[in-house]
């Protein structure tokens, strides 16, 4: 019969560190969820630039979020199909920042990006220091 007890600890052990690597994860269990009764849909004409073909076929799609009267209007591709999935999207990025505010996903990959490139300027700055104290 095969033991398996001397694998659990060092399995244990390297769990932790694991775990620290993957600590800049943003959790995005909060955010909120469509539900497909609380949207209201109109399918549009497009508009811009294309000329008559973009102007006469109508594949803006328009969402509004019922509950809170949240609305996106998106027209970036030529599929109704496509632009309805970015639809979804936008209005689940606008209702989590209204619903969590600071802590939406937007706003902490805003955050985390600026601590990121806060790092990097003071990296850079120390790299420069080292090579004046190199040369001078």
């Amino acid at each position: 019969m095969l033991s398996f007890r001397p694998v659990l600890p060092s399995l244990l052990r390297s769990l932790p560190s694991f775990l620290s690597r993957h600590k800049s994860h943003i959790d995005k269990s909060s955010v909120p969820r469509l539900d497909q009764a609380d949207l209201q849909e109109k399918v549009t004409l497009g508009s811009g630039p294309g000329g008559q073909a973009v102007n006469k076929t109508a594949n803006a799609v328009f969402l509004k979020h019922l509950p809170t009267g949240l609305w996106v209007k998106c027209h970036q591709t030529r599929s109704v199909e496509m632009n309805r999935k970015i639809a979804k999207q936008l209005l689940v990025i606008k209702l989590d920042n209204l619903v969590n505010g600071e802590n939406s996903v937007e706003n902490r990959k805003k955050t985390k990006e600026k601590t990121r490139l806060k790092y990097e300027q003071r990296k850079l700055e120390s790299l420069q220091e080292q090579s004046e104290g190199q040369d001078g």
